[in-house]
């Protein structure tokens, strides 16, 4: 007779943690009197009916004994043993759940609840069940802690948070294969364990045959086998999971809803793909042969794609993008299978982008006034780039990386060079005022500039789409950047400050009052001498006078990390966004955000062309400064901070050194159109502020004036950062905007930190720095 063994669930894992509370070197220590568990908002209250049967479990409250439920005092005497109690097996250590109370509750000697006094001394004889941090347990903590919990990951919105506490007794005893198969654990999986339905049940019978058959009792094993036979055809036990794959793999019948299922959540059903991939018919009918229900056909069509991609090198540009139209047609419906949302047809997700890249390269028309060639790069130039980046953002193995670039090299870079080349020429031909880059943009009151470094006009575009859909209207402005294109030329131009700063040194500039080399720090306090404030990363300001701002790494990731900036970008773009959407939200009217310059990226490398360094006084990647008498073979600019000194610019899409995949300095739309972008709320801004402040030792009572909705309270090492929190919870405010929040470590009096205001939507309002303690 074969032994089965049943599968861990979450209520294994938490009874074994609270037992482990009490573990002990009995060598050397005295077993504690009890294990103390605090749960001061209830929620593990509904567990306790199933942890009574595995723990010597007891509860204060009203003086249930029958139920393990009494006051402090008979607690105790159940505790010291001086009161028999049949839930008190000897040599056990009792656990003792206090709803309603926190650990800090505890140690509140002179604050504490008269209720809870007689059991305060036992936390110095006993034992805390509680994190590592000092921090109660909450179900969420618990869940994610890799050390005692199941180190599953659950997503932070409010539908989740109320779905976990009301299906904890259900996902209790979930197997935890199951529950981390479904991270991150979210609203929809929580609520299901509530609502089973006959679907998901075929499913999690077919993704862990053996696991469900034990999770389930013989009457509800006897109902699942029944199900099975009268409405899917088939019998778990004599057919087996291979069948039944077969029959979903097919859509038929009854068999459509579950794909439909499967398809919506595959993430969640680990091995059906396995399944699937064993149930492939060898001679199917017509009438059953659907590709994409078999992985194997998914992986046949990816690796066609891979091999027509990588033949394109043997096309001339507009065969390519034909060729490239045509894959698009034949693979781009495999973007709706179930193995596109499994991450397992990259190549089908990258055709859509080299699509975009065919149509928008096939316009090389782009006439020969250097406005006429802006113009066009504004309008629709820019979105071949912002495609090439999303190709290479579709794929991560190197086989497929290697087939998009093909792709890449065979369609946009003789675009590139087209266009690059045009513009070269154009700027040649309208002479050294011809040019005119971007003066300052006006700063009035209410007004935010926002400095983003290497902020390319594609990725401008793309941050423009994203804030329109947070409902902050944007206007976006073409400009030319300052020659040559390099930050240490370029971000002085576009500052407020530029009035008061010449050209120095190589592509530097310095100051005009002291002749002091102007580097980040010089540059900010330029600004702030125009009378613009200039806000720190976690600063938000006075919003009725004007600011100065910065983030933003795109530029150095990029000189690093090459065609990888592709997927840096998509992070990078969410922390501007952020900072955009928290400087609206906290008053500002405006929040203009400017660049110094753009860059060319080809990710299968820009070409070398010589420039010897003798004849320069400083070299970059495409652009030089020619020493005085110096000549070259090399298109000459006038410096933008001295235009008698003459600035070298590799021709086409050259680089003076090898192996660049991302580089500026020189002539290109890419490089030297950059967007002004002006960002305005449609609505108006929360109007909060922070009042009195008031230290109790470690309790903070914070008075919060104005209106706004569902906001809440913290206090931060880091304004935007929840995760830098010192309180034990951020709290909502009370009707006559007041809160009090308490700091748990006492290490912490005497830091600096914030007090924050945040929104229902998490964006901070207001805040104020504050000294915790302090009187």
């Amino acid at each position: 007779m074969t032994t089965v063994t049943r599968a861990k669930t979450f209520l294994d894992v938490l009874a074994d943690s609270i037992k482990g509370a009490s573990a002990h070197n009995r060598q050397d220590q005295a077993p504690p009197v009890t294990v103390l568990w605090p749960d001061k908002d209830r929620q593990w209250e509904a567990m306790l009916s199933l942890l009574k049967d595995r723990l010597p479990l007891f509860v204060l409250g009203k003086y249930v004994p029958d139920e393990h439920i009494g006051p402090a005092y008979w607690l105790r005497c159940v505790i010291a043993r001086t009161i028999p109690h049949p839930g008190l097996p000897p040599e056990k250590v009792p656990v003792l759940y206090l709803p309603g109370y926190s650990r800090q509750d505890l140690r509140a000697l002179e604050n504490c609840p008269v209720e809870l006094q007689p059991l305060v001394e036992l936390q110095f004889r006993g034992v805390l069940w509680s994190q590592k941090n000092g921090r109660d347990w909450t179900i969420s903590a618990f869940l994610q802690s890799r050390d005692v919990g199941l180190g599953i990951r659950v997503e932070t919105d409010h539908r989740t948070k109320e779905a976990l506490q009301r299906s904890l007794v259900k996902l209790a005893e979930e197997p935890i294969k199951s529950i981390n198969r479904a991270a991150p654990l979210r609203a929809f999986y929580l609520d299901g364990l509530i609502h089973p339905d006959n679907v998901k049940n075929v499913l999690r019978w077919l993704n862990d045959p053996e696991g469900f058959r034990i999770m389930c009792p013989e009457p509800k094993w006897a109902a699942f086998v029944a199900l099975c036979e009268s409405e899917y055809g088939f019998h778990p036990d004599r057919d087996g999971p291979v069948t039944a794959a077969e029959k979903l793999g097919q859509q038929q019948g009854n068999w459509d809803k579950v794909w439909r299922r499967f398809s919506e959540a595959p993430a969640s059903y680990s091995t059906i793909p396995d399944r699937l991939r064993e149930a492939k018919p060898q001679m199917a009918l017509p009438l059953f042969d659907l590709s994409e229900s078999w992985p194997q056909s998914n992986e046949l069509e990816e690796a066609k794609l891979g091999d027509a991609l990588l033949n394109l090198s043997k096309l001339d540009h507009d065969a390519a993008r034909r060729r490239i139209l045509e894959l698009e047609e034949d693979h781009g419906k495999r973007r709706s299978w179930v193995w596109s949302s499994l991450e397992s047809a990259p190549l089908a997700q990258a055709i859509e982008h080299l699509a975009s890249i065919a149509q928008v390269t096939a316009d090389m028309d782009w006439g020969a006034s250097l406005m006429e060639i802006v113009h066009n790069y504004a309008r629709t130039g820019w979105k071949a780039d912002l495609a090439v980046l999303d190709a290479l953002a579709s794929v991560e193995w190197p086989d497929d990386v290697k087939a998009v670039q093909s792709a890449v090299q065979a369609v946009y870079r003789p675009w590139l060079e087209r266009i690059v080349n045009l513009f070269q020429e154009a700027v040649a031909a309208a002479g050294p005022d011809g040019y005119e880059a971007a003066s300052p943009p006006e700063v009035t009151d209410g007004t935010c500039l926002y400095f983003v470094d290497g902020l390319r006009f594609d990725l401008a575009q793309r941050l423009g789409m994203i804030l329109d859909q947070k409902d902050i209207k944007v206007e976006i402005e073409t400009r030319l950047a300052a020659l040559p294109t390099v930050t240490a030329t370029a971000k002085p131009a576009i500052s407020p400050a530029a009035s008061a700063i010449v050209g120095g040194e190589g592509f530097d500039t310095i100051t005009k009052a002291n002749g002091s080399k102007v580097n980040a720090l010089v540059l900010r306090k330029l600004v702030s001498e125009e009378g613009i404030q200039i806000l720190g990363p976690e600063d938000f300001g006075d919003v009725s006078g004007r600011a100065w701002c910065e983030s933003g790494n795109i530029d150095e990731y990029g000189h690093i990390h090459g065609r990888m900036i592709a997927n840096h970008a998509v992070s990078e773009l969410r922390r501007i966004v952020q900072r955009i959407t928290g400087l609206l939200h906290h008053g500002w009217r405006k929040v203009v955000v400017v660049t110094d310059h753009g860059w060319l990226l080809l990710p299968s490398g820009l070409p070398k062309v010589e420039l010897p360094e003798h004849l320069t006084e400083t070299r970059k990647g495409r652009c030089a400064r020619m020493k005085e008498g110096s000549r070259a073979d090399q298109q000459i600019v006038p410096w933008h901070w001295e235009h008698s000194v003459p600035i070298a610019v590799a021709r086409g899409i050259y680089c003076y050194e090898a192996g660049k995949e991302y580089e500026h300095g020189g002539l290109s739309p890419q490089e030297c159109v950059v967007p002004i972008l002006t960002a305005t709320g449609r609505v108006s801004p929360a109007t909060v502020s922070i009042g009195e402040v008031r230290w109790r030792r470690l309790r903070c009572d914070i008075t919060v004036e104005g209106q706004a909705d569902g906001a809440r309270v913290d206090i931060r090492t880091k304004g935007s950062d929840p995760s830098t929190t010192l309180a034990i919870d951020e709290k909502g405010l009370d009707v006559e905007g007041k809160v009090s929040l308490l700091v748990e470590d006492a290490e912490r009096e005497g830091e600096a930190a914030l007090i924050v205001v945040i929104s229902s939507a998490g964006i901070v309002l207001a805040q104020t720095s504050t000294i915790v303690g302090s009187s």
